[in-house]
């Protein structure tokens, strides 16, 4: 029987976090929330048709124009030659003309409740806004491996439950790393200091024995994961990662209990330990150096995906190099004053530790184009992530991120390819998943845009229009 002390205990770390929470969502201003940027039409028809639009066959990259697509309720029930197919006479259609279809985007590594503000800026995430901007993006499915925010779980089922407009989110919760390791000096390096405790004790767990690792993964267990995170990689360069045997234990303990493990590497010699500990895919490719073919062959020989997250090392390599140019869809789903914060920053705005870490950063730019076409060449999937956060926006920043690919080598096709189907049999563990395809059966998660992505991902920034589980969802444009 539970004690009046324990009550009270319990009552106030309830009460701690929801004021923690608030805190967070409000920031330093006023609580006050914008206006959305997505939302539910007033009434959902029962079928749309989406009319004598090109469809794209991701699988192969190869457009079948005039084609009708139906769609009832929340799945893709026919296909087929515009004017050929049984549709209700209740059914909604939209325009394809001169479109394209194509599966709603993937992000691989697209966290919810990271901010996308420099520190200077002092505004906190806003976790159900950044969902929005995602979906207003075209990104339907989002891989949030290591959340910051404490209810990362919990709004995952909201927007499972329809309790939350969003894309549908697989989550890992807190990043498991060293004692010091990574993300916590750049926790205690970005985070005031009245809210740090808090992040650090909700974003991470460290690890010093295999007893840590058990309770970690339990806990993991508990709260059904999607998937396990841990970090092998030092930032900075002092910061001790984990040892060779710890991450062994975290995916044996994480697989004895049926869940798989990602892993943010650094180096070569980063994602080796990672691979030959048995993780299940690679939350970064190799960014901090050239990778020969040697060394390239090494990683594609483990045969997991890579998610190569170019578009943050370019956010930060680019730091202090000119001004930030911002995308069309930047513009759309961010205020002026938070884009235009980037080029203006306080005298003294980096520390030494992240002023290294950038110099590094802008280094190696060519190399990680390069290593992409490596390990493309070798045989390894790469997936499209944005790891969205300071000056990665989400959802847009999932395109800089295809654009980026393509400077890597890749046709505008695979990069598609790499942000849709691949990304979804990787989620699914299977190669015929329920989304990431326009095919009849499939969970109708679809994005229209003007023109032919596949002459230019710039195209897929041309959005007509964005389903959601067979919803075509209203578009609201900051300021429009």
């Amino acid at each position: 029987m539970r004690s009046a002390k324990q009550d009270l205990m319990q009552n106030n770390s309830r009460l701690g976090h929801s004021l923690a929470i608030a805190i967070l969502a409000c920031g330093f201003a006023a609580c006050s929330k914008p206006a959305p940027l997505v939302t539910m039409p007033a009434k959902s028809p029962e079928a749309v048709l989406f009319e004598n639009t090109g469809v794209l066959d991701v699988a192969n990259g190869r457009i079948t124009p005039g084609q009708d697509v139906l769609v009832t309720g929340s799945k893709i029930t026919a296909i087929g030659t515009t004017g050929t197919l049984t549709v209700p006479a209740t059914a909604s259609r939209i325009d394809g003309r001169g479109k394209t279809l194509l599966p709603g985007l993937v992000d691989s590594h697209g966290h919810v409740a990271n901010g996308s503000s420099p520190p200077w800026l002092k505004r906190f995430p806003d976790p159900d806004r950044n969902l929005q901007a995602f979906l207003y993006c075209g990104v339907t499915t989002v891989l949030d491996p290591a959340d910051l925010a404490p209810d990362a779980f919990e709004r995952r089922d909201a927007v499972a439950a329809g309790k939350l407009l969003g894309p549908t989110i697989f989550a890992s919760g807190p990043m498991l790393t060293a004692i010091g390791g990574h993300p916590l000096p750049v926790i205690d390096e970005i985070a005031p200091w009245w809210i740090r405790w808090y992040v650090r004790s909700h974003a991470v767990r460290p690890l010093g024995s295999d007893e840590d690792v058990r309770k970690a993964i339990d806990e993991l267990a508990a709260a059904h994961a999607d998937v396990v995170k841990m970090a092998i990689d030092s930032v900075p360069d002092s910061a001790p990662r984990l040892t060779d045997a710890l991450a062994a234990s975290v995916v044996r303990m994480a697989h004895a209990k049926g869940l798989r493990v990602v892993s943010h590497v650094g180096t070569l010699a980063d994602a080796l330990e990672a691979g030959n500990a048995g993780v299940d895919a690679f939350m970064h490719m190799v960014y901090k150096e050239a990778l020969d073919d040697a060394g390239a062959a090494k990683l594609a020989a483990f045969r997991k995906p890579i998610v190569a997250t170019m578009a943050v090392f370019e956010n930060y390599a680019m730091f202090g190099h000119g001004p930030r140019m911002p995308t069309p869809l930047e513009t759309e789903t961010a205020d002026r004053e938070l884009l235009e914060s980037f080029d203006h920053p306080p005298a003294g705005g980096l520390s030494p530790m992240f002023q290294a870490y950038f110099e590094l950063l802008y280094a190696t730019r060519q190399a990680r184009r390069d290593n992409v076409k490596l390990l493309r060449a070798n045989g390894a999937t790469i997936l499209a992530g944005s790891d969205a956060q300071t000056g990665v926006f989400p959802g847009a920043g999932l395109h800089r991120e295809l654009a980026l690919l393509v400077e890597g080598g890749m046709t505008p096709a695979e990069a598609i390819r790499a942000a849709t189907l691949d990304p979804a049999r990787f989620i699914e563990k299977t190669e015929d998943p329920s989304f990431g395809v326009v095919a009849v059966g499939k969970r109708a998660d679809l994005l229209l845009v003007g023109g032919d992505p596949t002459t230019g991902v710039a195209e897929l920034s041309k959005i007509h229009t964005v389903m959601k589980n067979g919803v075509a969802l209203e578009r609201h444009a900051i300021g429009g």
